[in-house]
């Protein structure tokens, strides 16, 4: 599919402004200035060779005796990766073990009791110092011990002082890299999976140093270095069109895999700066949701509406898509006049104008989430919710396929079906949100290949959608973009 590269620019440059006001407010927080060592990892990993898929990514891995995986600390996605990493190779690969960062190497004794059950949880936590020593969120890290207590995977600590001291950074690395060295020499048909901050696994970071020492022993490691979510990386993918790329192999023994945008990344960072000052551990979500009603209204040229912010709803979590989604469509409902009072319309129009309000919600929530799908599994949802009528089916399947124009006989046999089933509310909901996100993409995909325009996106949010038939009258229009 090809993409206009003026408008993979346009939508680039929208999430990078978006990253830019989280940054400057963390550099507000938290001023650092830029390191060598950071320098280094960053120029390292600027390009990639191709996009893969995650078989490649695992064979690589079953192949290896020392896999590294880049760890964004504040990220919860991050941890989470390493948890489906560990429950994936064991299935295929016996003795495995994983080495973590959280846990001094001079605490193994406390992790091997709380491991085995003859320490409390809370226990743990004091006599490692946690709170103190590493203080980034425990959530996702008891994820990847409490998983690998499932599998029974051994877990080590392999981390030493200084550890908030980057002029010292070298030797950290040192300490940490011959408790590596040794945890492997100890028992050499085992496969370490080690998870440590992305900015250590710079080649001539800590890979470099382990394979130093394991190569005075006359021992040469078979290590794979998997980085996720590497910013110069993702935003290649992005204006290249790449945009549903969910992995990319960087060199040889080297890959980088995406489960979180860099606006979800660097707001967990913000996230983690501002608990450390308030000492609040809920969390305040309000910077997220006026920085990304800020980039959308802008990017769209809509007047932003006070009674917007006003009405917004409340965010608990970093979910830049669904986030977007609500936003679009209470902004939709601003500019229709209809955000305090819905106008009284018939079933049949209340019903489209539903699809369209969530027709543009998807639509932002690609602009700035371009990995947003799960259409097709709300479809076999709402198809299941039905029931047998061929004629609807196969509407609602021409609709949903993106690759599909519908034709005037299936518009009708939608019309009818709404009629019939207005009563049935949660179908009806459903309905409306499953056509309403297939409408979302076909605008998503128009826009990038300039079939439509920000003009064009605009007229549609500022449509009253107020007459009889409108409503469908104005999503049969889009379906023939």
């Amino acid at each position: 599919m090809t993409y206009s590269k003026q408008r993979l620019r346009e939508i680039t440059e929208l999430k990078r402004e978006a990253v830019r006001r989280i940054q400057t407010d963390i550099g507000e927080i938290h001023p650092s200035p830029s390191r060598k060592y950071i320098q280094e990892f960053s120029e390292e990993f600027d390009t990639f060779e191709s996009v893969c898929q995650p078989e490649e990514i695992l064979r690589g891995i079953l192949k290896a005796n020392l896999v590294w995986v880049g760890d964004y600390h504040a990220l919860a996605a991050s941890q989470m990766l390493v948890v489906e990493l560990l429950k994936t190779v064991s299935q295929r690969k016996a003795n495995i073990a994983v080495a973590v960062e959280p846990v001094f190497a001079r605490s193994q004794e406390s992790l091997d009791r709380w491991m085995s059950g003859k320490i409390s949880e809370q226990e743990f936590l004091e006599r490692i110092r946690y709170h103190d020593e590493w203080g980034c969120e425990w959530t996702g890290y008891k994820a990847i011990f409490e998983t690998a207590r499932e599998l029974r995977v051994p877990v080590y600590g392999v981390d030493c002082h200084p550890r908030n001291d980057m002029r010292s950074i070298g030797r950290r690395d040192l300490g940490v890299a011959r408790r590596i060295a040794r945890l492997m020499q100890e028992n050499p048909t085992q496969t370490l999976i080690v998870v440590f901050g992305e900015s250590h696994l710079a080649s001539n970071h800590l890979p470099a140093r382990v394979r130093a020492i394991l190569g005075r022993k006359g021992i040469a490691p078979r290590d794979l270095v998997l980085l996720q979510n590497v910013d110069a990386l993702y935003w290649k993918l992005q204006e290249s069109g790449l945009v549903e790329a969910r992995a990319v192999r960087v060199h040889e023994g080297c890959y980088c895999v995406f489960n979180a945008t860099p606006i979800e990344k660097y707001e967990s960072f913000r996230q983690y700066l501002n608990k450390c000052i308030e000492e609040d551990s809920s969390g305040d979500w309000s910077l997220l949701a006026q920085t990304l009603l800020e980039v959308m209204t802008e990017f769209l040229a809509i007047k932003k509406n006070e009674s917007v912010v006003d009405h917004m709803p409340v965010i608990d979590g970093i979910q830049v898509s669904t986030a977007a989604e609500e936003f679009a469509r209470r902004i939709h409902q601003a500019c229709r006049g209809e955000l305090e009072k819905r106008i009284e319309r018939a079933a049949q129009d209340e019903f489209f104008v539903k699809v369209i309000e969530n027709g543009l919600g998807y639509f932002c929530s690609k602009l700035l989430d371009s990995s947003r799908d799960g259409i097709e599994s709300l479809a076999e949802r709402v198809l299941s919710q039905i029931g047998r009528d061929d004629r609807l089916t196969r509407a609602i399947e021409l609709l949903v396929d993106p690759g599909k124009r519908p034709r005037v006989q299936h518009f009708a046999a939608l019309r009818s079906a709404v009629e019939a089933k207005a009563g049935k509310q949660k179908t009806m909901r459903m309905l409306s949100q499953l056509l309403g996100y297939a409408l979302g993409r076909r605008l998503y995909t128009a826009y990038l290949q300039s079939r439509i325009s920000r003009k064009d996106i605009q007229a549609l949010f500022n449509d009253p959608l107020n007459t009889p038939n409108r409503p469908l009258e104005c999503y049969r229009e889009l379906h023939m973009l």
